[in-house]
């Protein structure tokens, strides 16, 4: 299987349009307040690898819970229709490592788009000769595009899928200004 077939894969269509989008998000709260507010220094390439490298960290916990969890439900919820008499049989079978080794790759994944989504704003910031807020304004956008794509995947409404992810990009841009966290 290629890369762009493992991508397109439906299996992993959550893991890598939520990793794209929490990416994106966790760049835009981060970092705004820094991109916006005059006297700072702006993007930097430190800047965009900090704030990736901790938007992929969050990303491979949360999403390697969330599966693993997921995932040993379907286990217990098997073991009831098998009517097993102890519980965690099946999670110390092959299929209880194997459910261990697909949500972990699950969360790489996830983490893998999770740092490429928030390295974009922040690498477009560092690259444009312009104002700073043009790179956070340019990101917003593309993740209006990003909800418009997403919908026509499952036949829903592109435009409001893209007004729903620009607003949300606007609002987590207005708090990453206000928090200035990184600033």
């Amino acid at each position: 299987m290629s890369a762009i077939d493992l991508i397109r894969h439906p299996n992993n269509r959550l893991d890598v349009v939520a990793g794209l989008i929490d990416g994106i998000l966790n760049a835009l709260a981060l970092a705004a307040g820094r991109l916006v507010h005059t006297g700072g220094e702006g993007a930097t390439l430190s800047l965009a690898m900090r704030v990736s490298v901790a938007a992929g960290a969050t990303t491979i916990f949360v999403f390697f819970v969330a599966h693993y969890a997921q995932l040993r439900l379907e286990l217990v919820r098997h073991e009831r229709e098998l009517n097993f008499t102890a519980h965690g049989k099946l999670a110390a079978t092959r299929l209880g490592r194997s459910v261990f080794f697909e949500s972990l790759f699950k969360a790489f994944l996830a983490a893998g788009f999770s740092l490429v989504g928030a390295l974009f704003p922040l690498i477009l910031c560092t690259l444009l000769p312009s104002p700073p807020w043009l790179g956070l304004a340019i990101t917003i956008v593309a993740l209006g595009g990003l909800g418009a794509l997403l919908a026509k995947t499952f036949y829903g409404s592109p435009w409001l899928w893209s007004v729903g992810l620009f607003i949300g990009g606007i609002v987590l841009t207005f708090v990453g200004m206000k928090l200035d966290l990184v600033g």
